[in-house]
């Protein structure tokens, strides 16, 4: 990881304009691509010794690579990383921004008589294009009803976030992962601030409903203390990797794991449940399987933000790729 420390810069001095034309650039890049008939496995990485405190390894920001990550996610099904985003002051204006876009795409605002696109939610007009719009709506409630938004309601944030990324270090990182240039998705790059509570049915692996044959990393970033016996909500995490989707009888969702079928993959084990400080991040795949934590004796919210990136040859073309 680069050792000089990302700014951020703020959406509000962007012209909304040109961001919005590079976003809808970025979606034009694969409207009529499609993935490549390619093996989809994780390479071969040398051995790494982890330390592994809450069951899961853990290494520092700085000692982030794509061999580090190749070999935690095929060995272990995930990786903890320290001090990802380390800047208070950062952190804190990315809490900020989370809040504005989903406070400017709540339901009610939009249904507003006076309400105007703005830097917040500006998303592309075309987008329907790409998908039906009853998906977009069904996708937009659910994430309005748990707490979310895509990132891709503005542009402007979509760019600002790209930009950090950048400057962490990461495009090089996922690139050298993932075997080849890294996109990211309209529907899984989502900003975060649960809603209280917790579904206990969360379980689910991503796969169930991206698909399997495809290169996938995802960074879900955390910009709370969250987790463990905290005040906010974490992630239940089933330790260790599987090559296959967990069966789905007896789950509330058709795209989640059953409680029996849970219960098999822990193979008599226990489920984890890390503590995670402000600016931690886990690194998983979409076989990973996992739920937003759940228990009764949290207050507050948890802001987050969840970024997929898959492979720009690999990619799952329903989750709508966004050339990065």
């Amino acid at each position: 990881m680069p050792s000089d420390s990302p700014q951020l810069a703020n959406p509000e001095h962007r012209n909304i304009g040109q961001d919005l034309e590079t976003l809808e650039r970025r979606l034009e890049h694969f409207r009529g691509l499609y993935p490549r008939d390619k093996s989809r496995e994780i390479g071969d990485a040398a051995h790494i010794a982890f330390d592994r405190p809450q069951g899961l390894p853990e290494i520092a920001a700085s000692d982030l690579s794509a061999a580090v990550l190749r070999y935690a996610i095929k060995n272990h099904g995930a990786l903890i990383v320290r001090g990802m985003l380390p800047q208070q002051k950062l952190r804190q204006e990315l809490r900020d921004i989370i809040d504005k876009v989903i406070d400017s795409t709540h339901p009610d605002v939009l249904k507003s008589r006076n309400y105007q696109r703005g830097i917040y939610y500006n998303p592309p007009t075309d987008i329907g294009s790409f998908t039906s719009p009853r998906n977009m709506a069904v996708i937009r409630k659910f994430l309005s009803d748990v707490g979310g938004a895509m990132c891709m309601e503005s542009p402007g944030v979509a760019e600002v976030l790209l930009d950090l990324y950048d400057s962490m270090g990461l495009k090089q990182i996922l690139t050298e992962y993932l075997e080849e240039a890294p996109c990211v998705s309209v529907k899984k790059w989502v900003l975060r601030r649960t809603k209280l509570p917790i579904s206990e049915d969360g379980w689910h692996q991503d796969g169930a409903f991206m698909g399997t044959d495809i290169k996938s990393l995802n960074m879900w970033l955390t910009l709370t203390h969250c987790g463990a016996q905290t005040e906010a909500p974490g992630l239940d995490i089933v330790p260790g990797r599987t090559q296959e989707i967990i069966n789905a009888e007896g789950a509330a969702f058709e795209w989640s794991s059953g409680p029996e079928a849970v219960e098999a993959a822990l193979g008599g084990k226990a489920y984890i449940s890390p503590e995670f400080n402000s600016g931690d991040a886990l690194f998983f795949d979409h076989f990973n399987l996992h739920r937003s934590q759940f228990r009764d004796h949290f207050s507050k919210p948890r802001h987050a933000i969840e970024t997929w990136f898959f492979g720009s040859e690999s990619f799952p073309k329903g989750q709508i790729p966004i050339a990065w």
